[in-house]
């Protein structure tokens, strides 16, 4: 290869919000001269990054370099703007997927995923330059920048990272959203994941936003896991958590909470979670049920015989709208929301809701299984469905539509 064909340059990558959670989608190359159309035949692109051998009691990790499939390839300007004629800069589109793309790997301690280190992808490109990019990216963007990370330490010692919107107009709506346990504090994770673990940076979007009217999302990242017993993983064995029906952080989170509400004058406040923070979101609700405007309890581990019926009944007044899937192996329905439900019911609670289904399966038309079937996901992850506005209560009633009805009934 002559040496004027050689193209030096750097890469940036985009890290996009899928339903499972997070992949990096897009690779933009600045080179340092400008080059005409390339082949997207003649480009491979490979990934360097760590995974997680799910089959080792520790849960190895160890690096792997796979190939990724390229979709797309285009010359832009600076603005990220396509152009046909020669430029410096070239955009390169990768096909994701529940099993490709994710730059998040998942960690021994207590399952809690982080951001891969390394994670790189090399261009080798057959035509008629020879790439020559530096394999360590130097930015990284994802869908989630329009959520601004933070940390706050409360006077009990507990710090919480956290990810807040702030939406454009003004509002006295807070919508809290509660992880799940793979997202929690530690090193090499940040506020951000709690977010990109799922398809979470549909709050800040424009349906869910027009839909409620305009809401501040808070999104606080636990130090730990919200199960937690004690703030020091005790309870953690075997690779499961051994729930009490209590949490370390019920008295701190509801606190922090109020904090926030009171900054941004927030009057109405609307919580929600999946699993461990299903959980969390049960035990604010049961804590003070007087303080939420809705509560969304998804996919949610509070087993039913931890439940006192005094707890039943602080729970009557306080609007909920349950959302599982009847075929979850992690957290079992029967052990768990549908005891809890039929004891509301009898309760007599007063606004509850379910959205249940057999199974989680793709409604994006993007992803099948061998046969051609849409693809099933693992029923615990039954947060997709209300994270794109598909749950449904038998009535054809959503949980954001049951949103905006709570929070405009308190308008009035």
């Amino acid at each position: 290869m002559s040496s004027k064909n050689m193209v030096y340059g750097t890469y940036q990558i985009y890290v996009g919000n899928y339903d499972w959670g997070c992949a990096v989608d897009k690779a933009i190359i600045t080179l340092e001269r400008k080059i005409a159309v390339p082949d997207i035949s003649k480009l491979k692109v490979m990934e360097r990054k760590m995974v997680t051998d799910e089959s080792t009691p520790a849960f190895d990790i160890y690096e792997q370099i796979s190939e990724r499939t390229v979709t797309d390839l285009y010359l832009c300007n600076a603005l990220g703007e396509k152009t046909d004629g020669p430029a410096d800069h070239l955009v390169v589109e990768l096909y994701v997927s529940p099993e490709e793309g994710t730059p998040l790997v998942c960690t021994s301690e207590c399952q809690i995923f982080i951001w891969s280190d390394p994670y790189e992808l090399l261009f080798d490109y057959s035509g008629e330059y020879d790439f020559d990019i530096e394999p360590v990216y130097t930015k990284k963007t994802t869908a989630a920048d329009a959520f601004e990370k933070k940390s706050y330490t409360m006077d009990d010692g507990i710090t919480y990272d956290y990810a807040v919107y702030t939406p454009e107009k003004k509002t006295d709506l807070l919508f809290v959203w509660l992880h799940g346990l793979g997202e929690g504090q530690m090193e090499g994770s940040d506020a951000y994941l709690p977010l990109l673990g799922r398809r979470g940076c549909t709050m800040a979007g424009e349906k869910f936003q027009s839909m409620v009217g305009g809401a501040h999302v808070l999104v606080p990242q636990c130090p730990t896991y919200w199960m937690d017993a004690d703030g020091k993983r005790t309870n953690f064995n075997q690779a499961a958590i051994q729930a009490d029906g209590t949490s370390y952080y019920t008295e701190s989170l509801d606190r922090f909470i109020d904090l926030y509400a009171e900054k941004v004058g927030a009057k109405q406040v609307v919580l929600a979670g999946c699993s461990n923070g299903g959980y969390m979101t049960l035990m604010l609700a049961m804590n003070r049920p007087d303080k939420y405007t809705a509560a969304i309890p998804i996919c949610e581990s509070v087993p039913d015989r931890t439940i006192s019926d005094e707890s039943i009944k602080r729970l009557v007044d306080v609007p909920l709208y349950f959302v599982y899937s009847k075929d979850d192996p992690i957290v079992v329905p029967e052990l768990h929301a549908v005891p809890t439900i039929e004891r509301l019911k009898a309760a007599g609670c007063k606004d509850l809701h379910v959205s249940v289904t057999d199974h989680v399966i793709d409604t994006s038309g993007r992803y099948q299984d061998e046969d051609g079937n849409p693809y099933q996901y693992m029923g615990h992850l039954s947060w997709i469905y209300y994270d794109n506005d598909e749950t449904d209560d038998g009535t054809g009633l959503s949980a954001w539509e049951w949103i905006a009805d709570k929070v405009n009934q308190n308008k009035r």
